[in-house]
């Protein structure tokens, strides 16, 4: 991660940039800001396992719902390769819980707009689908928030913060949204299983 000048997170902190998803068994904590996109924290609190996920979905589900929407593909893969490793690491399946933040609309424009309403559409029909209880959600908005997870607890603290105190997040979530609507229908076949 850049040096921004200020800190935003303690050392030995893994922290996550727009697009990224790390999971655990240790007792790492992760750190991330969001915005328009959505942050989901999952975890097994009886292994003790757990990880983040930080995406977006390029634009607003249609009326068919996630699984047979092309712009759902995204945040399935996305939510999929988390939960992946999250079992690879030993967890269960049927006792996740997850936590939710994040879809604010922190911009000027529609399709940021868009962005956070279709993150939320995402979110609260995946989680429905997969049947994995949502411990806490703080979705929408108008600011950003900095998270920070203790996946071994499902701990997590948020806080408000500035877009100048975020200054590289707001670069990195911008590049990042560029970069998935350029790429957006390239994902190829996803199934939720």
């Amino acid at each position: 991660m850049t040096d921004t000048g200020k800190k935003l997170f303690d050392e030995g902190l893994h922290v996550l940039k727009p697009g990224e998803y790390f999971a655990t068994s240790s007792d790492r904590i992760i750190g991330t800001v969001t915005g328009s996109s959505v942050v989901v924290c999952l975890y097994d609190r009886g292994r003790g396992i757990g990880g983040m996920c930080h995406f977006i979905v390029p634009g607003t589900i249609g009326t068919d719902g996630i699984v047979a929407d092309e712009i759902a593909r995204h945040g399935v893969a996305s939510m999929e390769f988390l939960l992946g490793e999250i079992v690879k690491l030993g967890g269960d399946r049927k006792q996740l819980k997850a936590k939710l933040y994040g879809s604010g609309y922190v911009g000027t424009d529609q399709q940021r707009s868009d962005i956070a309403m279709g993150n939320i559409q995402f979110v609260e029909q995946y989680f429905e689908l997969e049947k994995i209880a949502v411990e806490d959600e703080d979705l929408g908005g108008s600011e950003r928030k900095k998270i920070v997870f203790e996946p071994k607890t499902g701990t997590v603290r948020k806080d408000s913060i500035s877009n100048d105190d975020a200054a590289l997040f707001v670069r990195l979530e911008a590049e990042y949204i560029e970069s998935v609507f350029k790429n957006k229908g390239k994902t190829g076949d996803v199934r939720i299983f």
